[in-house]
This record gives structure tokens, sequence and C-alpha cells, in this order.
């Protein structure tokens, strides 16, 4: 099981590489109306389209795009948040944030729950133990336009330490509807 999600996580990350530039190195459709370019925000990030959840979130320019993770009716994508990281964000399918965690708790295949390190009303942060490696995973749950989303730091293995869990947990607070 672990060895089929390394397979189908590395075939989306390198699917990821050519998604996300500006240049889709096709030219206009003649008499095509073309848009002025809105102003770069000077802050070294750009929109991108959550396709097919109704979402854009703002992450660093330049990075490999959005990858539609969806499976089967469960909208799911994940995208580049620079720094080698990864966010996946989907519609929350569970009732409250404890039944999410209590979810989480259960796995012991792919992320195994070791203790949860830092929690609040709108999110977590848990270590975990994948084949005896340290990791942490963070989750967030956004509400926009009167539906829930969540967002989850991504990595077979987590990320180093809970503090990188909780920071790129940030990038969530940039979602907004299309």
């Amino acid at each position: 099981m672990r060895r089929i999600l390394v397979v189908i996580t590395s075939v989306a990350l390198a699917a990821c590489q050519n998604l996300g530039s500006s240049d889709s190195g096709g030219a206009s459709k003649p008499g095509a109306p073309t848009a002025a370019p809105a102003a770069a925000p000077s802050d070294g990030l750009a929109d991108v389209d959550l396709a097919p959840l109704p979402l854009t979130i703002r992450v660093p320019k330049g990075g490999g795009g959005a990858f539609d993770m969806t499976i089967g009716d469960k909208k799911s994508v994940t995208v580049d948040i620079g720094e080698g990281g990864a966010m996946n964000i989907q519609e929350m399918v569970e009732k409250s944030l404890a039944e999410l965690k209590d979810g989480y708790k259960k796995d012991t295949i792919l992320l195994p729950f070791k203790k949860a390190v830092k929690e609040d009303a709108t999110s977590f942060v848990f270590e975990v133990a994948p084949d005896g490696k340290q990791g942490f995973v963070g989750v967030t749950v956004k509400e926009i336009a009167g539906k829930k989303y969540v967002c989850k730091t991504t990595g077979l293995n987590g990320v180093k330490t809970a503090e990188i869990a909780a920071k790129n947990l940030e990038f969530c607070n940039s979602l907004k509807a299309k």
C-alpha cells in the first residue's frame, strides 16, 4: 500500500512541475480579446487555481502549480507551496474538527499518529512515526462561501518540525472563493 502511494505521489509531483506556469506555450486565437495583465503584487506570491475546487490560493511564484487529486466524488487538490512543501485541500466530509482528528488518530499505516503537539479551535499539528521516523503533519479547517475545506500539509513522512507544519498551514489563510 505504501509503495503504491509513493508511486502515485511521485507521478503527481512530476506532473505538477509543468503546471502553474503563466506561459501556456501557445498563441491566443486571432481576434480573441486579450486582457491587460493585472499588476503583480510585490509579495512574491501568485494566485493558483485549485480546480475542480471553487477556490484559489496564494503561494510562492514559480512553483509547480496545483494537481487534481480527485477520486470519485471526493474533490481534492495538492498545490506546491515552495521550499519542497505541498498542501492538500479537499472538501470536509467529517462533521467536526474532532471527528477529523479522530480519523487521523486511527491511521496505523500511511501516517501513523503518535501524538498531537499543537491544537486550537480550527487546526492541529500532530507527530507521526512512519517507518519509525519522526515527522509532523498540520491540518486546518477553513470555511469559505459557506462550505468547509480541510488543508493538510503533505508528504509521506510529514515535515521535519511542528513549527514547519504550523507555518505551512498559514498558506491556507489565503484561500478564497473564485
